[in-house]
């Protein structure tokens, strides 16, 4: 019993001797390697060089392809590639159904346009040592994709279908960023499919980084193909993030629908929460040599202490934002391309205050020279702001246009219990310094207790009315009363006063009560 076993173990170490040897006399040599890169190279219509080729019969027959580059360039090389096949291989010389593991790759972006050959120009089946027939899965370990200086890591498993692939799955990661890849290609030549990514954070900017360099050779694939069949590559990639950055700026909850073509991306929707808030709308970032941006979206909720903080005016003013914006501004860099913008806004904000807008206390001090009118006047207001050097509002809009580093208005209206305000005039943007010119009116109950004179001087239907303008800091706006016009008012009001009592004397007793009932505060 001994010497059968010791005969059969014999027996299939020979026997695995002879099948190794066989299969290196069918799967390996010169001309293998040549007709193998050959049939590679036309798949691609890339040029593919192997630095060595091997085999292994165990558990399956295996093609070992070591230092593969594909490339002008080399853009693509591969430490090793092993294409698994059957027994039937070594007789048929026919790899079908093969499973290919690479281990150790490097892919350079941008990447060289991938233009398969016409059918056959390898050479016929007939003239081959070794067909490559068809190939059920690819599975790729430690992938390194870089581009620039920026370089993500992971694994990518696919499964080739006609002239594209079902992703499998696509694990990337850089730094603490990990980004998950579904979905299907129906075209490698040129690209186009859908593919759906779940991340944990995401860099905008290096984000679109990569789209701009992987696009730059998409544009040269789809150029290619598009002279003869008239097909544009388009790839979809529906993102949720719980978080992404942007230079200093920090979105959450990213959740978009971004379409790459050749010569840019869209988000559309596009959605994400910032300073608080949540913008909903589109994004469309042109690639290329002048990367631009164009934004349009309404948000809603936005912290306005928490925005003025990233312009760079922190402590100005506090209020919820909300409102509709169209901007466009250029740089590959978000942040920075918002600082730059230029487009049009219509932002409205509730229940907020100005730092350094003292309205009330300036109209009554402009108008009245008695210090305890003054006390008591402006006391009500005190009392409702939370800070006594600003102003509380219930409401503060305007529609905006923004260029030149310039936000002009012709329409700003702020309303409060106490004082409202219209004005038309610009802040600048790096300085955020301003300028307004408008009038400003105290509510009917502030204008009767103004005072006889601060009423009779400047009193237009019921309310203190007078024109003013607003300059400097917009943390600490100059305010300036128009006493030219309020004296031109006061003359009016006055010659009203005047014609309404000559009115009196020339009429009945009888009508004269009615006229005091509809003039007003005496």
């Amino acid at each position: 019993m001994k010497r059968v076993a010791i005969a059969v173990v014999v027996l299939l170490g020979v026997a695995g001797i002879g099948l190794t040897l066989f299969a290196r006399s069918v799967l390996t040599g010169d001309h293998i390697r040549s007709s193998v890169a050959a049939q590679v190279s036309a798949a691609l219509g890339q040029p593919v060089t192997i630095g060595s080729l091997g085999v292994s019969v165990y558990p399956r027959v295996t093609m070992d392809l070591g230092d593969v580059s594909i490339g002008e360039a080399g853009q693509i090389r591969l430490a090793s590639m092993h294409l698994g096949t059957g027994l039937r291989a070594l007789f048929s010389r026919r790899i079908e159904h093969a499973a290919v593991r690479i281990d150790g790759a490097r892919i350079t972006l941008p990447l060289p346009p991938f233009n398969a050959a016409p059918s056959g120009e390898a050479g016929s089946s007939g003239s081959l040592p070794v067909e490559i027939v068809s190939i059920d899965e690819v599975v790729l370990r430690n992938v390194d994709v870089i581009g620039g200086d920026r370089t993500l890591h992971g694994d990518i498993e696919l499964v080739p279908q006609d002239t594209g692939a079902q992703i499998r799955r696509i694990a990337l990661s850089a730094g603490d960023t990990r980004i998950e890849m579904t979905g299907a290609l129906t075209s490698v030549s040129p690209i186009e499919g859908r593919l759906e990514a779940t991340a944990n954070t995401v860099d905008i900017d290096r984000l679109l980084a990569f789209l701009d360099d992987f696009t730059a050779a998409a544009s040269s694939s789809i150029t290619a193909a598009a002279s003869t069949s008239g097909v544009d590559g388009r790839l979809t990639i529906v993102m949720k993030a719980d978080r992404a950055i942007t230079g200093g700026l920090t979105l959450t909850g990213l959740a978009a629908t971004a379409t790459v073509l050749p010569d840019g991306v869209t988000f559309e929707p596009l959605a994400f929460g910032i300073f608080g808030g949540r913008y909903e709308g589109t994004m469309h970032v042109a690639l290329g040599d002048a990367p631009a941006f164009a934004w349009r979206a309404s948000v809603a909720g936005i912290d306005t202490a928490a925005l003025m903080a990233f312009a760079g005016s922190p402590g100005t003013i506090t209020g919820t934002l909300s409102g509709t914006v169209s901007l466009e501004g250029t740089g590959l860099e978000m942040e920075r391309a918002l600082r730059t913008a230029r487009g049009t806004a219509r932002v409205d904000i509730t229940d907020g205050t100005i730092t350094g807008l003292s309205l009330v206390r300036t109209v009554v001090t402009a108008g009245s020279g008695r210090g305890g009118l003054l006390t008591s006047v402006s006391k009500a207001a005190a009392d409702r702001a939370e800070d006594p050097g600003s102003e509380r509002f219930s409401r503060l809009g305007a529609t905006l246009a923004l260029a030149g580093g310039r936000l002009t208005t012709s329409d700003m209206a702020m309303t409060s219990a106490d004082v409202d305000l219209n004005a038309a005039g610009a802040v600048r943007v790096d300085t955020m310094t301003a300028e307004f010119a408008g009038t400003v009116r105290l509510s009917e109950a502030l204008s009767k207790e103004s005072g006889t004179d601060l009423y009779e001087l400047a009193q237009e239907d019921g309310r203190v009315t007078l024109p003013v303008t607003l300059t400097g800091p917009i943390d600490n706006l100059t305010v300036r009363l128009d006493a030219g016009d309020a004296a031109a008012r006061a003359i009016r009001n006055r010659a009203a006063d005047e014609a309404k009592k000559a009115l009196e004397r020339n009429l009945p007793k009888g009508l004269r009560g009615l006229i005091r009932k509809k003039g007003g505060q005496p």
